[in-house]
């Protein structure tokens, strides 16, 4: 009797074990669709990996450029991939208008000004308007303006005139206008940047006009000052590039050529593909200068030349930039 008793528990306790668990897996395949994606099978883990390269352009070498001072970078990073005498402040000429036009489109962004807007013209923007020798569209007094039109005389055409105007329309004068320039310049860390009026003429060209410093003074700022205004500019207001790369505009009943000789349809000599900005500017102190900036597969870069001989030569100079960056750049 005790020997059944051994014999017949192991064969009980391995009938319940094998019932427990037939209805232990038959819960289980029932729940199948509920479990926690950690129970899927290994292979439906895998992960498909995109592909992608980052595009390198390395430091320039054996480079010797004919300017005072410049300066590129690779507004990816903010590498510096080309410098000469870039923390010296130089006269900057009509570059500076850049800080001009910063401050027209964060007014226009703030809903201060409009595009379409008419003004007239000072006493003041007439007269450098229509001074022998500057940079103009002629502007008539009492007649109103486009705050647009103005614009494009500015960015594209490098109109003085144009310019005082639309400082006069922000602030009313010159004079306050240019303590905006200059308080937006130490916002945006330019440390070596200093404005006297709104346009980077000197201040003796303005005669009994100029309201701030000297009156040998002029706008003086470094290449790479230049160089972060031009990356905050296109950065914060990027309809800039659409109009500081219309070869051309029409004002009144004349058409104007771009000032920007590296522009499709402008200058064959140097004309760079991707090109789309964006100012020039020339006084006899600060000599031919050049902030420009360049597109290509993904690759922005900004330059800045300044002071070199001949209009002509600014251009080169910067489109030898162009030319080395991109014949190196590697994947």
């Amino acid at each position: 009797m005790k020997r059944f008793k051994i014999i017949i528990i192991p064969i009980l306790l391995f009938i319940i074990i094998g019932i427990g668990s037939t209805i232990i897996i038959r819960s289980v395949n029932e729940s199948d669709k509920t479990l926690p994606v950690s129970f899927l099978p290994m292979q439906e883990h895998k992960v498909q990996l995109k592909e992608f390269t980052i595009k390198v352009i390395h430091p320039l070498e054996d480079i010797h450029l004919n300017a005072k001072s410049a300066i590129l970078i690779d507004t990816r990073d903010g590498n510096i991939l080309y410098e000469k005498n870039s923390g010296e402040p130089f006269p900057t000429a009509s570059m500076s208008k850049m800080m001009t036009e910063f401050l027209v489109l964060e007014a226009i962004k703030d809903g201060k000004l409009s595009w379409d807007q008419t003004i007239s013209v000072s006493d003041y923007a007439y007269q450098i308007s229509n001074t022998p020798g500057f940079a103009s569209v002629h502007l008539k007094k009492e007649q109103p303006y486009r705050i647009r039109d103005l614009f494009n005389a500015m960015a594209i055409h490098s109109a003085n005139g144009a310019t005082i105007a639309l400082a006069e329309t922000i602030s009313g004068s010159e004079r306050d206008f240019v303590q905006k320039m200059n308080e937006k310049a130490k916002e945006l860390g330019l440390s070596n940047s200093k404005f006297v009026n709104s346009t980077g003429l000197n201040n003796e060209d303005l005669g009994e006009y100029h309201s701030t410093g000297d009156p040998k003074d002029a706008n003086e700022m470094s290449a790479k000052d230049l160089a972060i205004l031009t990356k905050a500019l296109i950065s914060h207001h990027p309809e800039i590039l659409e109009i500081s790369s219309s070869p051309n505009f029409v004002f009144g009943n004349q058409t104007y050529v771009n000032t920007n000789s590296m522009l499709q349809g402008n200058n064959t000599q140097v004309l760079f593909e991707g090109v789309d900005g964006l100012k020039t500017g020339f006084t006899d102190e600060a000599g031919y200068c050049f902030a420009g900036t360049v597109e290509r597969d993904d690759i922005r870069l900004i330059s800045v030349v300044m002071g070199t001989q001949t209009s002509l030569e600014r251009f080169a100079e910067t489109k030898q930039l162009y030319e080395a960056s991109f014949s190196q750049v590697e994947n």
